[in-house]
C-alpha cells in the first residue's frame, strides 16, 4: 500500500516536471510571440474564400469606375488614405486605391483606438512581431528595415508593444486587401495615438529623414517598391451605439445625412486633397479635435494618423528631391448607403449596425 502510494507520487511530480518543461520549451521557442494574433475575428476576411468573395463583390459593384480609374492613374500610388471597417461594408471603398498599389513594402500608420487606456501620446507605436496573420499565408514583417529605423531613432519618439499593436485592429483590417492583390507584400505597421502638431511634426520629419536615406541606399522608388498607407475610417455619425456620446450634429433624419456627407466631401477638399501641405494639415487636425486632443469636434479615427502620414509623406517628398506629393479622392462612401455587401456567405461579418442612427463614413484617397 505504502508502496504504491510513493510510486503515485513519484508519477505525479514527474508528470508536473514534464507540463512544466513543455511550457518552458514553448515560451522559450518564440512560437508565440513571431507571429500577431487577431484583434477582430468578425468584421474581417480570414482566408481566401473570404477575401477572395469580399474583393469580387466589391469590383462588380464598383466595375465601371475601378476601370476607369485603372487608365487614369497609370503609375502605382506613393501613398494612400485607407479605410479599416468591416469588409462587407467598406470593401467597395478599400479596392479602390489598393488595386493601384504595386509596391511590395509597405509602412502602415494605423489608429490608436485605445490610446487613451495605454495612457500613450507624444509616440509611435513599433511592434516586434516577425509576421502578422493573412488570409493565404503569413505576412512578413519588415524586421531588419524596422531595426534600422528604431536603432536611428531618438528613444524619447518611440515604444515597442506587440500588447498594444494585438488590441489594435485599424491596420489588421487592410492586410487581407493588401496580399490579395501581391501574395508576397511585407509590412511595417506604425501606430499614431494622441500628439499636438509640434510633437506630430517633429516625429514625422524624423521618421523620413531616416526612412529616406535607407531608401536611397537600398536603390528602391516609391510607389514601385515601398508605398505609405494610412488608416482611417472618416465620420462616425449618429445618436445610438457611440457609448452614450451623440454625435448626430445634424439630426438623424436623410436631410442630416445629406449635411453630415456635405461636410465629409469639405473636409477632404479643404485638407486632404490636392497638393499636401504643412498648414493644412495642422487644420485638419484642430478640425478634429479640441486644444487638449482628448475631445472630438469631429470623430473620425484618423485624427491623428492621418495628419501624421501626410506629414510623413510630405517630408519625404522634400528629403528625396521629389515633387509635392497630390491626393485625388477616388471613392467615398458611408456604411448607410453603401450598405452590407451580399458575398455569398456569412463570414466575413459586421460589428455595428447601420442606419441614420448610427453609420460610419469611407474615403478613399491616392497620392503621387
Amino acid at each position: 500500500m505504502r508502496e504504491n502510494s510513493i510510486k503515485f507520487i513519484l508519477f505525479s511530480v514527474l508528470l508536473m516536471l514534464f507540463f512544466v518543461l513543455s511550457s518552458c520549451t514553448k515560451k522559450g521557442s518564440g512560437q508565440k510571440s513571431d507571429m500577431r494574433g487577431l484583434a477582430d475575428t468578425v468584421g474581417f476576411a480570414l482566408n481566401p474564400e473570404q477575401i477572395e468573395a469580399v474583393v469580387a463583390k466589391s469590383v462588380d459593384l464598383e466595375r465601371d469606375s475601378l476601370n476607369a480609374e485603372k487608365k487614369l492613374f497609370t503609375e502605382p500610388w506613393i501613398g494612400g488614405i485607407c479605410p479599416h471597417d468591416d469588409h462587407v461594408y467598406a470593401g467597395r471603398v478599400y479596392v479602390h486605391l489598393l488595386q493601384n498599389v504595386k509596391a511590395k513594402r509597405i509602412i502602415l500608420f494605423g489608429v490608436g483606438h485605445k490610446a487613451w487606456r495605454w495612457g500613450v501620446k507624444d509616440k509611435m507605436i513599433f511592434d516586434d512581431f516577425k509576421l502578422w496573420r493573412g488570409p493565404y499565408k503569413p505576412v512578413h514583417v519588415m524586421t531588419k528595415f524596422r531595426k534600422q529605423i528604431i536603432s536611428a531613432l531618438d528613444t524619447s519618439f518611440y515604444l515597442v508593444s506587440n500588447k498594444f499593436q494585438t488590441e489594435e485592429h485599424s491596420i489588421e483590417g487592410i492586410v487581407p486587401f493588401l496580399q490579395y492583390y501581391n501574395k508576397d507584400v511585407e509590412i511595417l505597421p506604425i501606430i499614431i495615438p494622441y500628439m499636438q502638431w509640434s510633437r506630430m511634426d517633429s516625429l514625422a520629419g524624423a521618421l523620413s529623414a531616416i526612412v529616406s536615406k535607407l531608401i536611397i541606399e537600398k536603390g528602391w522608388q516609391p510607389g514601385k517598391d515601398i508605398a505609405f498607407i494610412i488608416s482611417n475610417d472618416c465620420v462616425h455619425y449618429g445618436d445610438e451605439g457611440w457609448g452614450g456620446k451623440n454625435f448626430a450634429s445634424f439630426g438623424c433624419d436623410e436631410k442630416g445625412f445629406k449635411n453630415a456627407v456635405k461636410r465629409e466631401y469639405g473636409i477632404i477638399n479643404s485638407y486632404l486633397a490636392g497638393e499636401i501641405e504643412q498648414p493644412r494639415l495642422e487644420k485638419f487636425l484642430y478640425t478634429m479635435v479640441e486644444k487638449d486632443l482628448f475631445t472630438y469636434k469631429i470623430p473620425w479615427c484618423g485624427r491623428f494618423s492621418v495628419p501624421f502620414g501626410l506629414d510623413f509623406m510630405y517630408h519625404i517628398a522634400k528629403d528625396m528631391k521629389h515633387a509635392p506629393l497630390k491626393g485625388t479622392l477616388l471613392r467615398y462612401g458611408t456604411s448607410y448607403n453603401l450598405g452590407r455587401m451580399d458575398i455569398g456567405m456569412d463570414k466575413p461579418g459586421v460589428t455595428a449596425p447601420r442606419s441614420l442612427h448610427h453609420w460610419v463614413g469611407y474615403a478613399a484617397i491616392g497620392y503621387k
